[in-house]
């Protein structure tokens, strides 16, 4: 399905995008939303870790009717706020909520939300636990993109990762403990719980310079497409 603008997203909303990052900002956002628009029409979604709210509001751009982003940082959710009331974005069309993710997760029910996007948030949580939150709010489509470890049998490694001092102003966050999962533990928590599952193919996305995103050339980060089997 072709791009609702003739602009990039970032071109249209360049308040997101910096020099160092330009390249994987925009590759990012064509796996992840630009492989799957016909999701996102007229869908209610949930973004968690919505941090400066460039997913939640890629989401509304490409189609969605609402969207509610979750982010533990206050100063996040202000910022994001304001940019939105700054673009003019109609305010019943979404909703920031500044909470902890399982604490938000534990108060919403079942087909609230026609999508669930996880763009930085999935390796921040046991994946087991999260793949149990949304198997619960049974939406019809999940976009995960995250972190790949490589190791045989259904893993998942957990390391420490420091504070980012280059992530945007109001959205640094302090240090966490990050679990990576493999390949493997992927497609059996998608079995487990339901979901029919593929891969965005970066290397058919005609990529002539992978600077800055050679985690992904590499297969060290990976864009999943989920879908709800019926019970």
């Amino acid at each position: 399905m072709d791009a609702p603008e003739a602009l990039h997203f970032f071109d249209r909303y360049d308040c997101f995008e910096s020099a160092g990052d330009a390249t994987r900002s925009r590759l990012r956002y064509d796996a992840i939303v630009g492989c799957n628009y016909e999701m996102f029409q007229d869908a209610r979604v949930l973004n968690l870790n919505s941090s400066d709210g460039r997913w939640c509001l890629a989401a509304l751009d490409a189609g969605a009717s609402y969207v509610v982003g979750v982010d533990a940082s206050r100063r996040a959710v202000e910022n994001a706020t304001a940019t939105f009331n700054e673009y003019g974005i109609t305010a019943g069309s979404f909703n920031f909520l500044n909470s902890e993710l399982t604490a938000a997760l534990k108060g919403m029910t079942a087909g609230e939300f026609d999508l669930i996007l996880c763009a930085q948030s999935f390796e921040l949580f046991d994946p087991r636990v999260l793949f149990g939150y949304m198997y619960r709010l049974a939406p019809k489509h999940v976009i995960l993109d995250t972190t790949v470890s490589r190791g045989d049998g259904p893993i998942v490694r957990f390391d420490y990762k420091v504070r980012d001092a280059s992530a945007p102003k109001g959205t640094r966050r302090h240090g966490a403990i990050v679990a990576t999962p493999n390949h493997e533990l992927i497609g059996l928590l998608c079995e487990y719980f339901r979901f029919n599952w593929r891969q965005i193919d970066w290397q058919a996305m005609g990529i002539s310079d992978w600077t800055g995103v050679h985690d992904y050339e590499r297969g060290r980060r990976s864009t999943y497409v989920l879908d709800r089997l019926s019970p």
